[in-house]
């Protein structure tokens, strides 16, 4: 009984109870342990293998391994083009931190560093579209959709239109505050000494130096999520900086120097627009391949445009590939092991010849520094009366100096800096005496209306004209403002009606009142439309040339100022000469530019550029194709020179355009023999078929004058119309060839019969030169001014020297090829490119031998060709385009006259006449036959020019 009753005591708890418990808690376990050990069963035994397999699929990471580019060379063997070994400094972010602030002071030390150790600006890849000018302000060096596509990017946005509209009206300056933010970089212009100890910061930083270590982050950055490829800190450093990094290697966790290679160029200016260059590709050319592109990652180098764009599938070399595996966060854990090996691309064989392309260029630089001289005159323009035709435009003296500004030669923003020169500081502080004026003057004209405005005199109403264009190009007058011309009233008048009428921005005033009355928001406008000038560099440089025009900025000063910023030494022999006055400033820059020390592309005046191409007409081969102003590819090519670029697309002569096959211009004269071969194979006239002259014809509305005014009197046979290139003859031909049997004229037919024959010439063919063209016009309007190769006609110099290769062989003409052949790297020919017969013309011989003897005769019977030492045809062309611009100058040619060699077509825009370029034609024919000593067709020097301004 006492058990009993102790047992049942309720201090004890009930066994009974807590047994089944357990035993349900050990059944679920052992459950649990069954699944488990059934699931690793199926995955180790029964699945391994494929888990295995899938496992290292996931972290085995391809790399691509850069195959070498092909070289390029010239039809005579002569290296163009080819690969040279470089040093890159490369960096992956491969430490590990405590902390998120650990890491970026160290890496901001080691971009630091890295930077230290280059000691080159220009070698560090770019990756941030932002530049810090002297005074450490940040500007865009993008626009447009570039520049939102890199804010996208930054922000995180995978479309443009994502981006809130605080985030794309970010300032350069507001960017980087937030790149070097908490947030972001954390990059400070000062640290502590144990921040300088710890990761070799510097105690402080200048903007510039902050602007590079952000430009690295960020670089990184875009590897985030691929940290087994390094970012390319700085490409083709030099030996030092390589040695250097080496050196501190073991101190600069993730920073490598690997062997590359670059491309360089030795093609000089000549070539430049042939050949092209080669950059990485971007993400709009990758995109653009799709997605079945297996040949290109983003890392590839392809050519950008030229020859090195155009045979890119023979020059770029097979990328191998190397494989290894890396963590889950993208750390590699392996050494990488090669699976197929890199390759070299085929070479590729120009039918150029470089000697010839080199005297080419040098002929047309020197031809047109001639004409410039020839046409440049020691009076300023407001004081030269308006020219009565093309052929009278002359260069004043103030615009010779003013191009020395607008070209940017003289680089103004540097007479603003910290640095500037005694001389510098004096024309810029009269510069600011003058723009303060001149602001002031705008500012008083703004109620200046009839007789007041007129009053204001033709340079402040252009400064008046100049702050409503921007305002325009501005958007903040919309399309439509104002229904009237400001002229009539005033400007004042103009703005205010312009706002009653809802056509300006108002949300761009400086103006904080909800409402606004129309005179007040008037007053906003004029002080709104004055300050945007004001910092406008336009603006600045209508103020320099002002300057220049009235004086206050004297031509000696303006050549000083070449000295003061290095365009020209102070070594030259004529620096003393010009400072003690022994030369006058206007002999001094005539001697520069006839010296060539001054280009004719630096003054980008008109003339200042020209083209040239010479074929084989026996089989289409282009053996030079000259444009110039050429530029130094080696400054684009691998890591692009921005700043140069920039140069590049700022220049008014525009060097990256190829003028030989793709300026359009009209042929003038040069056309002649297609009229004169559509007259005599149409039968509306004989070999022997004569025409009066009298200097005008007058059968059709409004006449058409001869270009030689008192007229040339009886012109004897087609071949003497050619030899004299006489406008009535060759209006007379196409008037038969429009006229019916009653002896009326129709314009459409007339015009008809030219265009049949200018196809079947070819000229409304491209060639097919492989860099590309543009597309020629066969004219379509205006019958009688274009059997004289006036009317609607437009053709490059390639097109016109493919006509005149086909004019040269009588009848052959042939798709134009400037590519020979393909080689491997053993020098085995993989490919040959014989250019192939486009039509061939099928006309009596005689109507090619009457053109051959009338371009003979012309050869003979020009001054500048007459003692040329080889029997040879010509024809010469002069082509009017503006009547503010002086005319186009052209020459077609070949020779020998019997199986000709090469056939030649040249033109100088804006060259003023034929006259002015015929001295080219005959150089390229002395050089080529060797017909004069080299040396004496290149003196460079500028050539003399004619002052026979015949307009042929």
């Amino acid at each position: 009984m006492r058990h009993s009753h102790l047992f049942k005591n309720k201090s004890f708890p009930d066994i009974s109870f807590q047994i089944p418990r357990l035993l349900i808690l050990g059944m679920f376990f052992g459950f649990l342990l069954t699944v488990l050990i059934v699931r690793l069963y199926h995955l180790q035994i029964m699945e391994g293998e494929a888990s295995q397999e899938e496992f290292i699929s996931s972290i085995m990471k391809t790399q691509r391994l850069p195959g070498n580019r092909g070289n390029i060379y010239d039809r005579n063997g002569t290296l163009l083009a080819s690969n040279r070994l470089s040093y890159n400094i490369t960096l992956e972010d491969s430490g590990t931190y405590k902390n998120q602030k650990e890491k970026q002071k160290a890496l901001n030390g080691i971009a630091y560093q890295l930077i230290r150790l280059v000691g080159d600006d220009d070698k560090l890849n770019l990756s941030l579209p932002i530049t810090a000018d002297e005074e450490g302000n940040y500007e865009y060096t993008a626009d447009g959709w570039k520049l939102s596509r890199f804010k996208a990017d930054l922000y995180g946005k995978s479309q443009v239109t994502d981006l809130t509209q605080e985030q794309s009206q970010k300032t350069a300056g507001e960017l980087m505050e937030d790149l070097c933010g908490k947030k972001k970089f954390m990059i400070d212009s000062s640290y502590s000494e144990d921040d300088q100890k710890q990761y070799g910061l510097p105690a402080s930083m200048s903007p510039k130096e902050i602007l590079q270590v952000a430009n690295i982050r960020y670089g990184l950055s875009l590897n985030s999520y691929r940290k087994y490829l390094p970012y390319l800190v700085a490409s083709d450093v030099s030996d030092k900086a390589m040695v250097g990094v080496m050196e501190q290697k073991h101190s600069l966790q993730g920073v490598d120097v690997e062997n590359s290679s670059i491309r360089v160029y030795y093609g000089g200016e000549s070539m430049s627009s042939i050949l092209g260059y080669t950059g990485g590709i971007s993400a709009e050319e990758l995109d653009a391949l799709g997605e079945n592109n297996d040949i290109y990652s983003n890392q590839s180098v392809i050519g950008k445009s030229g020859i090195e764009k155009a045979m890119e599938e023979w020059l770029r070399g097979k990328d191998g590939t190397q494989q290894f595996y890396t963590d889950v966060v993208g750390n590699p854990k392996t050494e990488p092991v090669i699976t197929s090996s890199p390759g070299t691309g085929e070479n590729v064989y120009l039918t150029l010849d470089k000697g010839l392309q080199d005297a080419v260029y040098q002929m047309l630089k020197q031809q047109i520094a001639g004409i410039l001289l020839a046409n440049m005159v020691e009076t300023r323009r407001a004081e030269m009366p308006k020219a009565a035709d093309a052929s009278q435009i002359r260069i004043s003296s103030d615009e010779v100096y003013y191009a020395l500004i607008q070209n940017h030669v003289i680089d103004t923003e540097r007479l603003k800096g910290e640095n500037a020169s005694e001389l510098e500081k004096r024309v810029y502080e009269a510069f600011k005496q003058k723009k303060e004026t001149v602001t002031g003057q705008i500012s008083g004209a703004f109620d200046a209306t009839g007789a007041a405005y007129q009053a204001l005199g033709p340079e402040i109403q252009g400064y008046l004209d100049f702050l409503v264009s921007q305002a325009r190009k501005d958007q903040f007058l919309l399309n439509g403002s104002g229904t009237w011309d400001w002229k009539e009233k005033s400007l004042r008048q103009y703005l205010t009606e312009s706002i009653a009428a809802g056509q300006m921005d108002l949300s761009r005033l400086d103006n904080n009142e909800k409402y606004t009355e129309i005179q007040d928001a008037e007053r906003l406008a004029e002080d709104k439309m004055l300050k945007d000038i004001a910092e406008n560099r336009e603006f600045e440089e209508k103020i320099y040339q002002a300057m220049i025009g009235e004086g206050s900025l004297s031509g000696k000063e303006t050549e000083e100022l070449l000295y003061e910023q290095g365009v020209l030494s102070k070594n030259d022999p004529d620096y003393p000469l010009l400072m003690n006055g022994q030369l006058s400033a206007w002999q001094f820059i005539r001697r520069k530019i006839g010296n060539l020390e001054i280009t004719p592309a630096q003054l980008a005046l008109n003339p200042c550029s020209g083209s040239a191409v010479v074929v084989n007409p026996q089989n289409g081969e282009v053996i030079a194709c000259v444009s110039y102003p050429g530029y130094d590819n080696n400054r684009l090519a691998n890591q692009m020179d921005t700043s140069y670029y920039q140069q590049l697309e700022q220049d008014l002569s525009l060097p990256l355009f190829n003028r030989a096959t793709s300026q359009l211009t009209a042929p003038g004269s040069t056309f002649k023999p297609v009229t004169v071969i559509a007259g005599l194979t149409e039968g509306v006239i004989q070999t022997d078929t004569s025409v009066l002259c009298t200097g005008t014809f007058d059968k059709v509305e409004p006449p058409l004058r001869c270009w030689k005014r008192a007229g040339h009197g009886v012109i004897s046979s087609s071949a003497d119309a050619l030899k004299n290139s006489c406008n009535v003859y060759l209006s007379e031909i196409t008037y038969r060839l429009g006229s019916g049997a009653d002896g009326s004229f129709s314009e459409d037919k007339g015009l008809n019969n030219l265009i049949k024959y200018a196809k079947l010439l070819d000229l409304d063919k491209n060639t097919g030169i492989e860099i590309g063209e543009a597309k020629p016009h066969v004219t379509d309007q205006f019958a009688i001014p274009s059997s004289i190769g006036q009317g609607t006609h437009n053709y490059t110099t390639s097109q016109i020297a493919r006509y005149t290769a086909t004019l040269a062989n009588h009848g052959q003409s042939y798709q134009l090829s400037m590519v020979g052949k393909i080689t491997d790297s053993n020098g085995t020919v993989v490919k040959s490119f014989t250019p192939s017969l486009s039509s061939s013309v099928d006309l009596p011989e005689f109507v090619w031998n009457d053109v051959a003897k009338g371009m003979n005769e012309l050869v003979k019977s020009n001054a500048t060709l007459k003692d040329l030492k080889i029997d040879a045809a010509a024809k010469t062309g002069t082509a009017e385009e503006s009547k503010t611009k002086p005319n186009h100058g052209l020459f077609i040619g070949y020779a020998p006259l019997v199986n000709p060699q090469i056939a030649i077509t040249v033109r100088i825009a804006n060259g003023y006449s034929s006259g002015n370029v015929v001295g080219v034609g005959k150089g390229i024919f002395n050089y080529y036959f060797h017909l004069e000593d080299t040396d004496q067709i290149l003196t460079g020097k500028a050539s003399g020019v004619s002052n026979n301004l015949r307009t042929d």
